[in-house]
């Protein structure tokens, strides 16, 4: 009976020696789990985004050039603005011309669309001869980004997990053919398969980060396109420029 007692006692201050210590030990850091698919990860990021009434986003791009309007006299090099559902964006958008780099204002309101001048930087339409040069088709629900997550790339894989502004996200690689990513980029990538490394949000399955490379362009020294996203859900409004509504 007495040894009894003495192993009842022992293993209880075992046992709660072991819970002190648990207790005392930092929480875990949170980490993605792999038991969800690529595939499945991409399509709750595609219903992730597609729920976002507005975000703020960061283009920048490396490589050949592009240009916005017919007399290729600016080329597409970075913009950075807001875009909120359904089809309204606001941004400034950096050109590169024959003298210099410009700042473009650019506000699409639906069907109108306005830009700044480059050389007065007054407001007015659209110049007809920048063409299709729209950044909302970007985040179109059918041809833009989402819809790419949906259904547009192949040979997905989950490369790893990393930290992005101090949280988990799932780090997919995968490709996807030009002509499928045309109308989203306004016609800037055509031909041949493009690279894509997406950061997607472990717990609220968003897309922070869109990494494209288009080895068609260079096979040394591709054309590289980098976007991010944030400020995700957060308000924003969207206002016409001062010029007369025709």
């Amino acid at each position: 009976m007495f040894h009894r007692r003495i192993f009842i006692i022992i293993l209880s201050l075992a046992l709660s020696s072991q819970l002190v210590a648990c207790d005392n030990e930092p929480a875990p850091e949170a980490t993605a789990t792999t038991a969800i698919s690529p595939l499945e990860i991409a399509a709750h990021a595609a219903d992730a985004m597609l729920a976002i009434e507005s975000l703020h986003f960061k283009i920048e791009r490396d490589g050949a050039l592009v240009y916005i309007d017919e007399n290729q006299m600016l080329a597409f090099k970075r913009a950075r603005g807001d875009f909120a559902l359904p089809d309204d964006l606001q941004a400034i958008v950096r050109v590169i011309t024959v003298f210099t780099p410009v700042d473009i204002g650019m506000i699409v309101l639906g069907d109108k669309q306005y830009a700044t001048d480059p050389i007065t930087g007054q407001w007015d339409r659209l110049p007809p001869e920048w063409g299709e040069f729209n950044l909302a088709v970007l985040f179109d629900p059918e041809v833009g980004l989402q819809g790419l997550l949906k259904d547009g790339i192949r040979d997905l894989a989950l490369e790893g997990v990393e930290d992005v502004d101090e949280q988990a996200h799932y780090r997919l690689t995968g490709r996807v053919d030009g002509e499928r990513i045309s109308a989203a980029t306004m016609g800037f990538i055509g031909d041949g398969d493009v690279e894509v490394k997406v950061w997607i949000g472990a717990e609220d399955y968003l897309m922070r980060r869109l990494h494209i490379v288009e080895p068609a362009t260079d096979s040394d020294d591709p054309t590289t396109w980098d976007l991010e996203f944030s400020q995700l859900g957060e308000p924003v409004e969207i206002n016409a420029p001062p010029v007369p509504d025709l």
